[in-house]
């Protein structure tokens, strides 16, 4: 008798793509890997907003989601990857940054901790309105409308250029 290999659970995932050097060229780069390897993706308005942390440039950020049945572990390196590809180096202006913000799969709900900062909430509220970073939390749109009633968004819409060479 035969072993019958288990399949793996379909994942919900979504990611964090963030740029404040070159992010036409780095962002649309990183998501034609990303749709060679999770397509298809589902991609938010991504946005402007300042470097809150370090004063540089601002930063664009993009959320995208799919569903997988990659391992955690196997989606983490190739997202190390993707960044180290596009030569990022710690403490210079960020050419990728990649955070997995969402990972929702048969082991529960994983969110990154800083999955509710504006600029990844705004993109978390389109994608996955109804989803919640905890169980018995609010959800992505309850979390986004809230701080929008506070007043504490400082993004604008971003359009893509031409990518640079």
């Amino acid at each position: 008798m035969s072993a019958v290999s288990a399949r793996p659970e379909p994942t919900l995932v979504a990611l964090g793509l963030g740029s404040n050097s070159a992010p036409e060229r780095h962002l649309l780069w990183a998501l034609a890997a990303l749709a060679h390897d999770f397509a298809p993706l589902r991609l938010a308005a991504p946005v402007l907003g300042p470097d809150t942390l370090h004063g540089g440039a601002d930063y664009v950020n993009w959320v995208c989601s799919f569903v997988t049945d990659w391992p955690e572990a196997g989606l983490r390196s190739r997202l190390k990857a993707l960044e180290q590809a596009c030569s990022r180096q710690q403490g210079a202006a960020v050419t990728l940054d990649v955070d997995l913000l969402y990972f929702a799969g048969a082991g529960g709900v994983r969110c990154h901790p800083q999955c509710l900062e504006p600029y990844w909430l705004a993109g978390l509220a389109q994608l996955l309105p109804e989803a919640r970073p905890e169980p018995e939390g609010a959800n992505f749109t309850e979390r986004w409308r809230a701080m929008q009633a506070l007043g504490r968004v400082a993004l604008c819409p971003w359009q893509p250029g031409p990518a640079a060479a």
